[in-house]
């Protein structure tokens, strides 16, 4: 167990090494000047960045691809790729993932099933290194958030869950490009995996349009009146797609304060900087908003089944919020105190996380292969 969370703690120093010397600034509108010089230094920094950032995915993707008997629902999801192929047993699971499971199975073998995992992180684990990199405006601390908070590990479950997750991580720049057409399609893309993710086009798009001032201030104990008032309604909406989850065990109204402690410190966080770091900045604006909306359904949505499944989409703004704000600060002093701060309390989240690694609901220690079986 002990060398398993050495393992997982030497992959994400290496990547975060990795992640140190890729420039993401070489995206930024303008950087090429009319000068030799600067022309070949990007260049330079470009190519750089394209074998980090390939050394980064393949790292992420080899951990996943070759594990074995990882993640809470990696057997279940071995028994379903077999009753997918028998036709007779009902899977549950949407359109796009049936046909790519049998697909791999025709190409493959009936159970093959670790090359069907491996196909799946190969796409989730791509998704998110360029997801990443293309929204990052501090990329190195937005992949520790994001490695910090769990996301990677918590794609070895729920794998169709995850790799939905990862799109939308990659649609997301759409809306800052405001390509709205093409954030729309791939989310709808990714609906045919896991249809959860359809929330993040009306989210993100109330979320990027969204400005807060005296006549919409209103809006925010109205959202947390309809979420209480709105109970019976908004519970028969969701039974209408997920008909199975009505008093299952996903359907238990428990509520996370974890994660609205962490929602609360990040909104008192941009309060604080939000005249230096987010106003007037509309991608900022919407990664607020969006944190805000995961605050609200946290604290008041409970009887949502499986909430952190949609409050996710939600959450996942804070990789990119927390590095814009940091690097916003004007006083040298108060910013290196915040970026520490912020390290050391994401370092103190993932170590909880890791510790609880073999709870029966993770279940991601200790890490085993198949190449060594």
């Amino acid at each position: 167990m002990v060398l398993s969370v050495v393992f997982y703690l030497t992959v994400m120093a290496l990547v975060l090494t990795a992640a140190y010397f890729v420039n993401g600034s070489v995206h930024n509108k303008g950087y090429r000047e009319n000068n030799a010089q600067k022309t070949a230094e990007k260049s330079r920094q470009e190519l750089l960045n394209i074998v980090l950032l390939w050394g980064i995915f393949l790292v992420l993707f080899a951990v996943s691809a070759f594990r074995i008997g990882i993640g809470n629902d990696y057997w279940a999801y071995r028994n379903n790729f077999l009753a997918l192929a028998g036709g007779k047993t009902k899977v549950s699971y949407e359109l796009g993932f049936k046909a790519l499971v049998l697909i791999v199975q025709h190409l493959f073998g009936l159970d093959n099933y670790r090359v069907t995992f491996a196909v799946m992180a190969f796409f989730t684990c791509g998704f998110f290194v360029k997801g990443i990199y293309d929204t990052a405006d501090w990329f190195v601390m937005s992949l520790f958030l994001f490695l910090s908070n769990g996301f990677y590990l918590m794609s070895f479950s729920n794998v169709r869950y995850y790799f939905a997750f990862a799109v939308c991580l990659y649609a997301m720049k759409f809306v800052f490009q405001r390509k709205y057409i093409s954030f729309i399609l791939w989310i709808c893309f990714a609906a045919l995996f896991h249809k959860t993710i359809l929330i993040a086009i009306p989210a993100y798009l109330i979320a990027w349009f969204l400005r807060w001032n005296k006549k919409t201030i209103w809006l925010i104990p109205a959202g947390s009146l309809l979420l209480i008032m709105g109970k019976p309604m908004i519970r028969w909406v969701i039974f209408r797609f997920y008909p199975f989850y009505e008093g299952s065990a996903f359907d238990t109204g428990d509520v996370s304060y974890m994660n609205i402690l962490k929602c609360a410190a990040v909104l008192v966080f941009g309060l604080l900087f939000y005249k230096e770091s987010i106003r007037g900045n509309q991608k900022a604006e919407m990664l607020f908003n969006l944190n805000l909306f995961a605050l609200l359904l946290y604290s008041f949505g409970s009887y949502v089944p499986e909430l952190t499944r949609i409050c996710y989409y939600l959450v996942l703004g804070q990789i990119f919020l927390l590095p814009i704000i940091l690097q916003k600060i004007p006083q040298k002093l108060v910013k290196n105190f915040c970026l520490w701060g912020v390290v050391a309390a994401y370092c103190c989240y993932f170590l909880i996380f890791l510790w609880k690694g073999a709870g029966a609901d993770v279940l991601i220690l200790p890490y085993l292969t198949w190449i060594f079986v």
